[in-house]
Order: C-alpha cells, then sequence, then structure tokens
C-alpha cells in the first residue's frame, strides 16, 4: 500500500468511524412511525414518532412532503414537537395547530416550527394524545399556503413505544 492510500484510509477511518450516527426503526403504529437515533459520542438516545398528513390542500405545487414529529431527548427526559412544512415559513410568521377546539400558534423557523417553550409542548403532546385529527395551517416564504390534516390513530402507543426505548 502507497503512502497516499494509507493516509486517505487513516483519515477515513479516523475522522468518520468515530462519529457515526444510527438511525432505526423500531416500530409502527397505524400512520405512526418510531425511530431510535444513537451516537457514538454520546450514550443517550434520541427517540422520535412521525405521522404524515392524509390530507393536504395546498397552492404549492413544489412542496415537499410534510410531517408532524415529537421528539424524546433521553438525556433530558423531555419531548418536544416540531413540524416541518416542506417549505420554507413566510419569515417572523406562526403556523396554527388546531387539535379539537385547542389552537396553537407555533413558531417557525426556515421550514420547521416549534413550540414557544416545555409548557408548550407538553400541552400539545396531552391534547394530541387524546385527539383523533389535527389540522395545521401554514403560509409560504414565496406566498403559498398548505392546510394539512393528521390522523392521530395509534399515537398513544407509538408516544409509549418512544418513552419505552428512550427511557
Amino acid at each position: 500500500m502507497n503512502k497516499k492510500n494509507f493516509f486517505i484510509k487513516f483519515v477515513l477511518m479516523f475522522f468518520i468511524t468515530p462519529f457515526s450516527i444510527a438511525q432505526t426503526l423500531d416500530s409502527s403504529f397505524y400512520n405512526w412511525q418510531i425511530y431510535e437515533i444513537s451516537d457514538d459520542e454520546s450514550d443517550f438516545k434520541k427517540c422520535y414518532i412521525v405521522n404524515h398528513p392524509i390530507k393536504s390542500d395546498t397552492n404549492d405545487t413544489s412542496r415537499k412532503k410534510p410531517h408532524l414529529m415529537i421528539t424524546r431527548f433521553q438525556k433530558d427526559r423531555v419531548e418536544e414537537v416540531s413540524i416541518f412544512g416542506g417549505f420554507d415559513y413566510k419569515i417572523s410568521s406562526h403556523i396554527l395547530m388546531l387539535i379539537d377546539s385547542y389552537q396553537f400558534r407555533l413558531k417557525t423557523k426556515s421550514d420547521y416550527a416549534w413550540a414557544k417553550n416545555r409548557y408548550e409542548d407538553s400541552q400539545i403532546i396531552q391534547n394530541l394524545l387524546k385527539a383523533n385529527i389535527v389540522k395545521v395551517r401554514s403560509d409560504s416564504a414565496v406566498g403559498t399556503f398548505a392546510v394539512d390534516e393528521y390522523n392521530l390513530k395509534g399515537i398513544a402507543k407509538a408516544f409509549k413505544r418512544m418513552r419505552e426505548i428512550c427511557p
């Protein structure tokens, strides 16, 4: 093996291998998938459940596939709600999340939206676990809009499983 090939293999082995991140599909409940993420740098995992809309009303033909996600951070034992809109959100905008008769305004940054704080995360999650449908209304940076409807069937089982694999 010449010095050049040895150096390239050494660099790849040293800089890439130790920092690998693995994402694994654990299971599914109806429209919800449960994923586990671990990396070699931390003893703590992240897990998340994700769902895609069953209906979308939008005038954006180039929109990517949106999703609703709840992530659990094992280290802190907290959950975070996020929504990927499939497009960049309008700057300084909020998206509207309707869960039965409850309304939440999530803050946006780029193409994701989050609850304002941990308390609101827990309020949203409590309502999601009891509801059947959630609707999300958002506006894009280029003036288009979307109204997405998510079926929440299976969320309670998916949420429970996520907490089991990321205690």
